[in-house]
This record gives C-alpha cells, sequence and structure tokens, in this order.
C-alpha cells in the first residue's frame, strides 16, 4: 500500500473520531442526535478499510457492510481484532456474535443518515405507539430499531489503530506526530 494513501486515511480517521468527540462533548444530553455517532462509524470505517488495505494488500470495498470486509480479513487479523477489542471491552456482543455487531454498525451508518426512511409506512400515531409499546416492554435490544453498541464500537476502534499500526510498521508511520 502506497505510504501517502495509508498516512491520509490514518490521519483522516483520526478527525473524524476527534470531531465526533467534540460534537458529543459540545452537545447537551438532550441535543444529541446521531451526528457524533455517524462520525464515529465513519472514523471506523475508515481504520477497518485500512486495515483491510494493508492486511491483503489490495484496495478495500467501496461499500457499507463491514461484517464482509472484516469477514475477508486473514484470519490472524480477525483474531488479533476481536482479541484487542474484547480486552478492552469485556463480554459482549462483540465477543459472541462479532459478524451481527458489524452488520448492525454498517446498517446503522446506512439508516442513521435517514432514519425517517424505517418509518415511511408509519402513521403518527404508530410511530408513536411503537416507541411507548417497544419502552413498557423494557426496551429489548433484539427489537430496537436501531441497535448502537458504543462500547464495542470504542474498543474495536482501538484494536483497529493498535492493528494498523502493527500492519504498518516499518513501512508507514500513520501517525506523523509521534
Amino acid at each position: 500500500m502506497n505510504q501517502l494513501k495509508a498516512r491520509l486515511i490514518y490521519q483522516e480517521a483520526m478527525r473524524r473520531l476527534q470531531d465526533a468527540e467534540t460534537l458529543s462533548d459540545s452537545a447537551l444530553l438532550s441535543e444529541q442526535s446521531d451526528s457524533s455517532y455517524l462520525l464515529r462509524l465513519l472514523g471506523f470505517e475508515l481504520l477497518l478499510k485500512l486495515v483491510y488495505e494493508l492486511d491483503l494488500h489490495e484496495p478495500a470495498p467501496n461499500v457499507h457492510f463491514y461484517e464482509k470486509i472484516f469477514e475477508k480479513l486473514s484470519s490472524e487479523t480477525q483474531t488479533r481484532l476481536l482479541t484487542l477489542a474484547g480486552g478492552r471491552v469485556g463480554p459482549s456482543a462483540l465477543a459472541s456474535k462479532p459478524v451481527d455487531v458489524l452488520k448492525e454498525w454498517g446498517g446503522n451508518f446506512i439508516g442513521l443518515r435517514y432514519p425517517w426512511e424505517r418509518y415511511k409506512n408509519m402513521t403518527e400515531e404508530n410511530y408513536s405507539k411503537v416507541g411507548k409499546t417497544w419502552a413498557e416492554k423494557g426496551a429489548p435490544l433484539n427489537e430496537a430499531t436501531f441497535r448502537y453498541f458504543p462500547e464495542e464500537l470504542v474498543g474495536f476502534v482501538y484494536a483497529l489503530q493498535i492493528v494498523a499500526g502493527e500492519l504498518a510498521e516499518g513501512s508507514t508511520n500513520l501517525d506523523p506526530k509521534a
């Protein structure tokens, strides 16, 4: 992989992750939108695609199907990522069903940009009722319209940063400030 390309992808991912933090820190909880989460997903996607290119020495697919990108990584890289992320997060859905979590994140990246699309066939009354009924049932995750897996995302981003650095070692310094 071209050293400049690797460095630029890494730097852009770090910028998106920092932008997500800034946005999240500046908004009151009641005023938060999904924008910071979408920026985190974008940073995650850039890192995942960087690891893909460093691991497989071929261009990453231009898709948001994170589970498919992950499944094409070498088994060593997959194991390393899950081990690092699991060490950071502990027991979670990422440990038991990583492909499902990755698939959910990819769906969120697409779906949260236009969330009203998931409700396009509902009336205002049905929309309110669905949310109320879901909350009354204890907000079961398996029935949520969007599941975020925020702790898992933090852990996976951490793992991607480390693995990208390991895969690039000797050929590219991903962070010129380091």
